[in-house]
């Protein structure tokens, strides 16, 4: 009777004997993988596990990405920008009516053309002017030749006797055999940048038998040497009679030569007393 209402009473309850039954079960079975974590918990995990102060690992890789980007951009600019720059050094390139070169500048090629105006324009420039006042002056004072005498009347014809030589010296020098020995008759200053007073003074005197040919190479300085003896043997023709002979005209192609490295000397050291001066700014 008692096992009846044990097995009645445990059979009227079956939700407790399911419980039961599955706890029994869920304690025997073994425990099962977990699911891999969806890669929103991974982030952060991964996050957890950074150092405190994260942002400062941020921050360094921004600037290096900055820094990345400025100096691509800087390289990208300084491709970009193509304008020349130009060396304290270099001067703009001399015209073709320059007959003084300054060191560093640039000298255009000349044609015979060029160089026969050169020489007619230089034949009757101021400073070719000065030098016919000088030279009349200097052979008045002295009663040198051409022996005109020492009056008013001689100065005159002393000065026009020393325009005619100059002017011709200029025009068979320059215009004529400049062109006929291919020579370049312009001055290419030395300049006091790295060279002596002593050795820019030897380098203008010496002009006088030394300059340029077309190519730029060296040579002897042809043009002036029968330039000038040209000129003065042309003197025999206004001359007075008593100073044409071969020994006045050696003289007075002597002089000439002579003129020639002053004039040189002249070019070399212009720019120096005009600065020395304040009339011209230092280069």
């Amino acid at each position: 009777m008692n096992r009846k209402l044990i097995s009645k009473s445990f059979l009227a309850k079956p939700p407790t004997w399911t419980l039961a039954l599955s706890l029994a079960v869920a304690a025997a079975t073994p425990v099962i993988a977990q699911p891999a974590p969806q890669p929103e918990a991974a982030f952060l995990i991964a996050m957890a596990e950074l150092p405190d102060a994260p942002g400062e690992a941020f921050r360094a890789t921004d600037r290096s990405s900055d820094e990345a980007a400025s100096s691509s951009s800087s390289s990208a600019e300084s491709d970009f920008d193509s304008t020349p720059t130009t060396h304290p050094a270099q001067k703009a390139a001399a015209s073709r009516w320059d007959t003084v070169i300054a060191p560093g500048q640039q000298a255009p090629s000349l044609t015979g053309k060029d160089k026969f105006l050169m020489g007619a324009r230089d034949s009757v420039t101021p400073s070719s002017m000065a030098g016919w006042f000088i030279a009349a002056g200097w052979s008045h004072l002295l009663n040198t030749s051409p022996k005109y005498g020492t009056d008013k009347g001689a100065f005159g014809q002393r000065l026009g006797a020393a325009t005619i030589r100059g002017i011709s010296e200029d025009i068979l020098s320059t215009s004529v055999m400049a062109p006929v020995f291919h020579e370049d008759r312009r001055y290419y200053r030395m300049g006091r940048h790295g060279h002596s007073l002593t050795q820019r003074a030897v380098y203008a005197a010496t002009r006088v038998f030394v300059t340029k040919s077309d190519s730029g190479r060296e040579t002897v300085n042809l043009a002036l040497l029968t330039g000038d003896l040209e000129a003065s043997a042309l003197t025999n023709a206004y001359y007075p009679e008593r100073d044409r002979t071969a020994r006045r005209t050696m003289l007075t192609y002597g002089t000439s030569l002579g003129g020639a490295a002053l004039g040189f000397g002249v070019h070399e050291f212009l720019d120096d007393a005009l600065e020395l001066a304040h009339l011209k700014k230092s280069e």
